[in-house]
């Protein structure tokens, strides 16, 4: 469990519910006060708008909304908190279009599935500045 955790909000958004749960509880054990979840982007945005989270940690292909859409639509919000919003993106995908796309979309870091707690945690201190 990590200290620099214990005020924040993780959200976490995935259709696959195993992949969603095993995501939600590792979150837990490294120590955020709050852990969210969400089956799909349209979901992940209202809870967004409905709570801020500190972080999100999303995964690229669902449907309805996937992640990129989710992404775009977060990034170009009028409400300037919720754009600011660090995302993780969780994927198997790391073909050079898709990165591409997702940088210049403003995602802040990639996580290849299955998500490690290493890999988490890495992603998720280099995100919110915590070292």
């Amino acid at each position: 469990m990590d200290d620099a955790y214990l005020e924040l909000d993780a959200l976490v958004i995935e259709d696959d519910e195993i992949q969603r749960k095993i995501t939600v509880q590792a979150l837990k054990v490294l120590g955020f006060a709050s852990v969210r979840d969400a089956e799909d982007g349209e979901t992940g945005l209202r809870a967004c708008m409905d709570k801020l989270p500190d972080v999100i940690v999303c995964d690229i292909e669902m449907m309805p909304m996937d992640g990129m859409t989710f992404l775009r639509a977060l990034r170009r919000t009028r409400m300037l908190k919720v754009r600011e919003i660090p995302v993780v993106f969780l994927t198997t995908h790391n073909e050079s279009a898709t990165v591409q796309e997702a940088v210049k979309l403003g995602v802040d870091a990639f996580i290849v599935k299955p998500p490690t707690l290493k890999s988490l945690k890495s992603r998720i201190d280099a995100v919110l500045g915590i070292t």
